[in-house]
């Protein structure tokens, strides 16, 4: 994964997407950090499919005329912002999973950047986490921005959420790469950054049975455990922190889990983007929907950065 170079911000339109909350987000980004825009649509028509239809010329022909149709659809959003300066290409294709096309095409491409909109239903309160959502926040190699409804400010806040309790180069590595994301954004979009790491102490001991044998198990009580957890994650992400030019005043250590507590601080905080790591995952572990990066697009109203570690590799490469 990189978060510097000359890939595009790949921005995958959807027809659903009004007004173009996607394409606003990353025509924003590629103009702030000085990237080449890409706008690249999928079609497919499940009419079209089965075992009844046999590929002829001319199914092959009806398929090239939506590809073709939506080249042109693209063509016209695409100009607005090649008249403001911008360095806009468009792409469509005719592919089935939606995740795998766009996956394909941001390692094609070696996309700096990947956004796409979430649409999240007031109503409900949270987002519909759709299969490409959560399909591409598992395989994507890029950072890939899941974008609400709401509109960024002048100046958007950003929220990087590390964990450096981990004792695993990877992780190690990937508390970086999100910090070193943030810093670029900060520096494009002229942003605010907050730090936050959330860690598992007292509040999350929900058993009261866990909590009385605390101190026979570590000789210690329950409070003293959880101080000393708090400790041991301050200095943790201060030296994470350390060489950076971000406030140590701006870091946010919560007790609780991820899930909960960070949409809780984002929107205490007014976030306009969380950023948080994506690890990959077993096999076993790759049919369940439950990371944490999920987790929280299901829970938070703002935009969702998801960034890979550093020598992470696509199933689809």
């Amino acid at each position: 994964m990189k978060v510097s170079g000359s890939g595009s911000v790949l921005v995958v339109m959807d027809p659903a997407d009004v007004p173009d909350h996607a394409l606003h987000r990353g025509a924003r980004l590629a103009g702030a950090m000085g990237l080449p825009l890409e706008l690249f649509a999928i079609e497919f028509d499940q009419a079209m499919e089965g075992s009844h239809f046999r590929v002829t010329a001319r199914l092959e022909a009806a398929r090239a005329a939506r590809v073709e149709a939506s080249v042109a659809w693209l063509e016209d959003k695409a100009r607005p912002w090649r008249e403001r300066g911008l360095q806009v290409s468009v792409a469509a294709e005719y592919a089935n999973p939606r995740h795998e096309a766009v996956t394909r095409r941001a390692i094609t491409t070696d996309a700096t950047l990947v956004v796409m909109r979430t649409h999240h239903h007031e109503w409900l309160r949270r987002a519909t986490l759709s299969a490409a959502d959560w399909q591409l926040i598992r395989i994507c190699p890029a950072p890939l921005l899941l974008a609400k409804g709401r509109t960024w400010p002048e100046s958007p806040r950003l929220l990087a959420a590390v964990d450096p309790s981990h004792r695993d180069d990877r992780h190690a590595r990937l508390d970086h790469a999100i910090l070193d994301l943030a810093e670029r954004l900060r520096a494009a979009l002229e942003a605010e950054i907050d730090v936050a790491h959330c860690v598992l102490g007292g509040a999350a001991l929900e058993s009261a049975a866990v909590v009385a044998m605390m101190r026979e198990a570590l000789d210690a009580s329950a409070e003293d455990y959880a101080r000393e957890l708090l400790r041991q994650a301050r200095e943790g992400v201060l030296g994470l922190l350390e060489q950076r030019s971000l406030p140590a005043e701006r870091l946010h250590l919560i007790e609780g889990r991820p899930e909960r507590e960070l949409p809780r601080l984002a929107g205490e905080l007014g976030v306009d983007v969380l950023l948080t790591g994506g690890v990959s995952r077993s096999r076993v572990e790759q049919v369940f929907i439950g990371g944490t990066a999920e987790r929280l697009l299901d829970r938070v109203e703002c935009d969702l950065l998801v960034v890979k570690p550093p020598g992470f590799r696509s199933p689809l490469a």
